[in-house]
């Protein structure tokens, strides 16, 4: 399975070009978005069906597939009366469900269990569960109202040939102090480590080191830094500690309501693997504009710009978004392409 699945459609809005960012390690998916806040609904939501649309040369909107990866058009997400996400389900142009999401609770309200299942698209489709079908599981542990372990099985890319693994949680007083990463194939071997440090004066994280292996080597380092009198969240940068490693440095930079306002990793001018990408928002926190210019596998240069219309409960029902190329891998510079998402949303009666 793809190491990302649920992050990949989830969020409000897909930002372009996000591969030639400093993307989330395996570990960052046991963080699961589950709730309509966290995914940027509001009000109590109880189903979105979200549909994805491609303009076509005549000007009319189709489901029609896009670009490589981008094969599931459909998303139909299930909340219960807590506003916690239960079920979720993508269908490809033909609508053929080709991922199952499965999330239960237990009886305060916390993850218990998460279970991903994919069709795989290059074969014949089957009905839910063939054996076209592949699947991972994550299944929580619990103690003193904090999570205590996490067992992963399947390919999440945590460790090895999709061993089954445990993390366990480490935490000093209230604060989580280190994840431990163990496979459990001949017993309960330790394979990696992350590690957390806060700052001592108000408890804010400042440091977290990824990656420690047994001799006590890393992968690289996030350092987290704040504005607004140390209360908000302004900037982290992650540096690799891997000598092969081109993305040797990441930069985010975030705006006082936590969106993401800008982001740079490698020289524009002396490296050949380079990203850099702005974004502007609206009040409903919403992407307004984007631009990218990026080196990766080809030139990437662009500008893309959103509107949106919204329900009573300042949900987007329709986003449209049109992408400006200037410079392209086909040599064509003045190409426009346009897409549109349209999502009915129901909720529930309060």
């Amino acid at each position: 399975m793809k190491p990302i699945v649920l992050f990949s459609f989830l969020i409000s809005v897909s930002l372009n070009a996000q591969n030639c960012m400093i993307s989330l390690e395996a570990l960052d998916l046991l963080d699961y978005k589950y709730s309509s806040e966290q995914l940027g609904y509001k009000g109590p939501v109880k189903h979105v069906t979200g549909i994805h649309e491609t303009q076509n040369e005549a000007g009319e909107f189709e489901i029609i597939h896009r670009v490589w990866g981008d094969h599931f058009l459909i998303d139909r997400l299930n909340f219960n009366e807590k506003g916690n996400l239960t079920t979720m389900y993508q269908e490809d142009s033909s609508g053929d469900t080709m991922v199952v999401i499965q999330i239960e609770y237990d009886a305060q309200d916390r993850i218990s269990k998460i279970a991903e299942h994919e069709m795989n698209i290059w074969k014949k489709h089957e009905p839910f569960k063939g054996e076209n079908w592949s699947s991972r599981t994550l299944e929580y542990s619990y103690k003193n109202q904090r999570i205590q372990s996490v067992l992963v099985i399947g390919q999440w890319q945590i460790g090895p040939y999709g061993d089954t693994c445990q993390v366990d949680y480490i935490y000093d007083g209230d604060l989580l102090t280190e994840q431990r990463v163990f496979s459990l194939r001949n017993g309960k071997t330790l394979l990696n480590t992350r590690r957390y440090s806060y700052s001592p004066k108000n408890s804010q994280l400042i440091k977290v080191v990824v990656g420690i292996d047994t001799s006590g080597k890393s992968t690289g380092t996030y350092q987290y830094n704040y504005g607004l009198n140390n209360s908000i969240l302004a900037s982290k940068v992650f540096t690799s500690s891997l000598d092969e490693d081109w993305d040797k440095e990441g930069k985010w930079y975030y705006d006082t309501q936590g969106n993401l306002k800008s982001y740079i990793s490698g020289d524009t001018l002396a490296d050949y693997w380079y990203c850099y990408k702005s974004f502007n928002h609206n009040q409903l926190n919403d992407v307004l504009s984007e631009y990218s210019n990026s080196e990766y596998d080809g030139r990437h240069h662009l500008n893309t710009t959103y509107t949106y219309i919204y329900d009573d409960k300042n949900n987007w029902t329709i986003q449209n978004k049109s992408i400006q190329y200037y410079i392209d891998f086909d040599d064509v510079t003045d190409r426009v392409d346009n897409y549109r998402t349209r999502r009915k949303i129901t909720y529930y009666k309060l």
